[in-house]
């Protein structure tokens, strides 16, 4: 029965409900070129029968990220994300009852068999790539042709052998000739095609496993009942609450690098008028965007090297 279940129809059922992106890779592929070798997070590895692999995609909504309430931005994670996990699950059914077996997978599974901290058993944004989605930019968040950075993305496992799509041949970044992320960052994290996910983290994931792993050992650690009080301040013990039911700040904490990036066909029409024009950002910013210009103009690869599999061919 599975000779009936195609990647057209299958990439038909995603859109129907709801993926605004869709697109299929080799698990084959996956598995022989992990993100990090050392962390492999390949599909073998959670599930040895997976054939082929489906990258599904989710935007943000404008509005939302037009919004000047930074709080209300942190809610991507219970907008999208669960959204995702709807459709994921039941994509999932569709494929089994045309014959074949899938597993959902989640933008919330933290791996702890893995690395701490939110590292998932999947690299969603590297599988998204070998899917013909996108490709990495600069800040090493995955680019979308049609909504930029602006965008979730999770996966459906399947033991079908589906018809796969072709990666992207170019880079969508424009690179540190734009430094545009680099420029909005709050937390001055972004590097040379890499980024400080320590930094990131800070506004990214103000309520996230490291920080509350950080915050148990400040409390046990404390000397004194009053030093645990001031740790477990009313602020933290809501945002962490918050974190918890919703995502808010444990995922997805900090738009900026989001709403800098120019790359999409959404930018023009529903941020650009808002945001073309960052805040002035230090010298300092300025001039460290300008030595990565040189340094790629020169031919300087950097991490560029270990991750040009997805970042793809610069002009």
């Amino acid at each position: 029965m599975t000779g009936h279940l195609t990647s057209d129809l299958v990439k038909s059922k995603a859109r129907e409900l709801g993926a605004d992106l869709v697109g299929i890779c080799s698990a084959e592929t996956l598995n022989n070129n992990p993100p990090d070798p050392v962390w492999a997070q390949t599909p073998g590895r959670i599930w040895p029968d997976c054939r082929s692999v489906i990258a599904i995609g989710k935007r943000i909504p404008w509005g939302l990220l037009r919004s000047d309430n930074r709080a209300f931005k942190t809610f991507p994670p219970l907008l999208v994300m669960n959204k995702l996990d709807d459709i994921t699950l039941n994509l999932t059914y569709f494929i089994e009852e045309h014959g074949g077996n899938a597993c959902p997978t989640s933008q919330n599974l933290t791996d702890t068999e893995l690395k701490n901290g939110s590292y998932g058993a999947l690299s969603f944004r590297h599988v998204a790539i070998e899917a013909g989605l996108g490709t990495l930019g600069l800040n090493m968040l995955l680019l979308t042709p049609e909504f930029g950075p602006r965008v979730y993305v999770t996966a459906v496992l399947t033991d079908v052998e589906l018809t796969y799509d072709k990666p992207l041949s170019k880079s969508l970044c424009l690179g540190p000739s734009c430094g545009r992320c680099l420029l909005a960052c709050p937390s001055d994290a972004v590097e040379y095609w890499a980024l400080n996910k320590k930094k990131c983290a800070e506004n990214a994931q103000a309520f996230g496993t490291p920080s509350f792993t950080r915050l148990l050992k400040q409390v046990l650690q404390a000397n004194t009942l009053e030093e645990r009080q001031a740790l477990l301040s009313p602020d933290k013990i809501t945002g962490y609450w918050q974190a918890l039911r919703t995502g808010s700040m444990a995922y997805g904490g900090c738009s900026d690098c989001w709403l800098a990036c120019p790359i999409g066909q959404d930018y023009p029409k529903h941020l650009k008028d808002k945001y073309a024009r960052l805040a002035e950002p230090p010298k300092s910013r300025i001039d460290k965007r300008d030595c990565m210009a040189k340094a790629e103009k020169s031919g300087e690869l950097g991490n560029y090297r270990f991750s040009q599999r997805w970042i793809k061919e610069r002009n």
